[in-house]
């Protein structure tokens, strides 16, 4: 009995097995977008405690505390450094999600909007701090 069903592993193709193609990915897309995750999430991870320890010594002061953070040069900068590690980091993590179930123009449509609206998150924090930061 020779019948197609999900059952039957016989003629399973995975990337390590000959005649492998990958229709859908360009040649080295995999790599270079896993070390720029890599690098992102290390970068998140650095990152934290000195945002943190940053953001929770500038409230201290209150609300006027923290905008005097983010009005300095180096508070501004470090927060715009995390919130650019994260809102990329973000975009790649969603990126993963639009490649693994989607196809064809819905999935050109789904990186294409999701690199727009992470860039305007970042133009607009990157805005709100450098102007704080440089502009007063």
């Amino acid at each position: 009995m020779s019948t197609k069903n999900s059952t039957d592993t016989s003629n399973i193709r995975t990337p390590d097995a000959p005649g492998y193609t990958a229709k859908h990915v360009g040649k080295g897309h995999g790599t270079t977008h896993h070390k720029i995750r890599g690098f992102t999430g290390w970068g998140l991870i650095i990152g934290l405690p000195f945002a943190i320890w940053s953001a929770v010594s500038a409230i201290g002061g209150g609300s006027d505390g923290f905008a005097a953070w983010l009005s300095s040069p180096i508070g501004g900068l470090g927060f715009l450094a995390f919130a650019t590690a994260a809102i990329w980091y973000c975009k790649l993590e969603m990126d993963e999600v639009i490649l693994d179930y989607f196809e064809g123009g819905v999935r050109t449509f789904g990186l294409i909007k999701n690199k727009i609206v992470a860039g305007l998150i970042w133009l607009a924090i990157a805005y709100a701090v450098l102007k704080l930061a440089f502009l007063g």
